[in-house]
């Protein structure tokens, strides 16, 4: 269980680089693709697969792709506290797959919950590009400790 939450911790660290670098002039790839990588690596390191390879790997691609279109949407919203809660919202669905397989119904309810309001209410109360961002990629893996 330690070596479970030091690795999270550690993964949740990179995640937190990886996300405001997408909002430098780097590119958003780094964004995108670099904690939507860090997500699934956090959740093979949590265990969190199903029984059959084949499931794993489509809930796995599934919510790849899911999470890259969750980090890349604006959802329509203005970079205030509504938009923030509909990232984090997108964010917290993106897991839906892997959840789908290994049956974390539970922790997937209680990260819907709090991630939204968690980056909504950081967001909205950090004025540093550095704190905020890196913040918000931080509570993106944190939060899978949930499941």
């Amino acid at each position: 269980m330690m070596l479970k939450i030091l690795s999270t911790l550690l993964l949740s660290s990179i995640g937190a680089v990886l996300y405001r670098l997408g909002g430098t002039n780097k590119g958003t790839l780094w964004r995108d693709t670099g904690v939507s990588i860090v997500t699934l690596l956090t959740c093979m390191v949590s265990g969190l697969l199903g029984k059959n390879f084949i499931t794993n790997v489509i809930a796995y691609f599934l919510t790849f792709g899911l999470s890259w279109g969750a980090l890349s949407a604006y959802w329509g919203q203005d970079e205030k506290k509504y938009g923030y809660f509909w990232h984090g919202l997108g964010l917290a669905l993106a897991v839906a797959p892997i959840c789908l397989v290994t049956g974390h119904w539970l922790g997937f309810l209680a990260r819907l919950v709090v991630l939204p309001a968690a980056i909504a209410i950081y967001s909205q109360f950090t004025g540093n590009d550095w704190l905020e961002e890196g913040g918000r990629g931080f509570l993106i893996i944190i939060t899978l400790l949930f499941l």
